[in-house]
């Protein structure tokens, strides 16, 4: 067992690690926003341009540190290759190329709602592929958790197309599907799985953004955008990929509810927005967190 290993066993830790994992994301919100407005990236294909190539570089970014970390180029064997080409094209791949077109036609909010709640309706669903058990505390933490997501996205629910709406649940269902695949594959390779699945999916999103027309435009701004955000992915999905591997699927998807609000956070201290002060906003938090720690929440085994 290696230091990374031993490290991430301690519970506070991996824990620690996961909120880490969505304050890197949320980090993702802003800048994007930011990065939009910049390169004057509005339609959709050029957004996909600017998805795929963030995603593909955070691939170069892994296989590269894998490489001089292990002083051999990064492989899979032959019975991990077709698991782990999946785990691409639906973690990064497909999830993204749908939210992107989902989010274009839906709102801010319904989007946020989607995303946060189905992070809370994996719990429920992992059981079916791996041995976890539902607790009466993660029953518990599940609505509560929700509840806090719904207290501050209460306007403008109503209305489905699945060309918005539909898209955005589609992704969510992916990327949770992606997750249950990750776990599966990348025990033992977690640095050669988040290589490989950010190159693969990367590359579905930028042949898709080309057959739609797609282009990004080359500018000082564009490419320290880019870089930072594609090393924001090849972290954060690295370690996730860690804590998937080591952790009940569920006590970890759960953290994806944190995204919206370190999104917001980040909002804050970069673009000044002031979301995060609102009373209904400070007590979704809490409900939120609550939810989280009841699922993740395991009385200690006598000895």
């Amino acid at each position: 067992m290696n230091m990374k290993e031993s490290v991430l066993q301690k519970k506070w830790v991996a824990m620690a690690c996961a909120v880490l994992c969505t304050l890197l994301w949320g980090t993702a919100y802003p800048t994007i926003k930011y990065g939009y407005t910049a390169m004057a990236l509005t339609d959709t294909a050029d957004k996909l341009m600017f998805a795929g190539v963030r995603f593909f570089l955070a691939g170069l970014m892994v296989f590269a540190f894998t490489w001089v970390k292990q002083k051999r180029v990064p492989r899979l064997s032959r019975d991990k290759v077709g698991g782990v080409a999946l785990y691409g094209v639906l973690q990064t791949g497909l999830m993204y190329i749908f939210n992107y077109i989902g989010v274009a036609n839906t709102t801010a909010t319904k989007t946020s709602v989607i995303t946060a709640a189905s992070a809370f309706f994996a719990v429920l669903l992992a059981p079916l592929f791996f041995r976890e058990r539902l607790t009466v505390l993660k029953l518990i933490g599940i609505p509560i958790g929700v509840c806090g997501i719904l207290l501050v996205n209460t306007e403008g629910l109503g209305g489905f197309t699945f060309a918005g709406e539909g898209l955005v649940l589609l992704s969510a269902v992916l990327n949770t599907a992606g997750s249950f695949v990750g776990k599966r594959v990348s025990k033992g390779i977690v640095m050669e799985s988040s290589a490989y699945q950010l190159m693969i999916g990367g590359g579905l999103i930028l042949l898709t953004a080309f057959v739609m027309g797609g282009r990004m435009p080359l500018s000082p701004t564009a490419i320290w955008l880019t870089l930072y955000l594609a090393f924001v992915s090849a972290a954060a999905f690295t370690l996730w990929t860690a804590l998937l591997v080591r952790y009940e699927a569920g006590q970890i998807l759960v953290f994806n509810a944190l995204i919206p609000i370190t999104g917001a956070i980040w909002s804050f201290i970069i673009l000044g927005e002031r979301q995060l002060f609102e009373p209904l906003f400070i007590v979704s938090i809490i409900l939120t967190a609550i939810g989280i720690i009841l699922v993740n929440y395991q009385k200690k085994a006598p000895d």
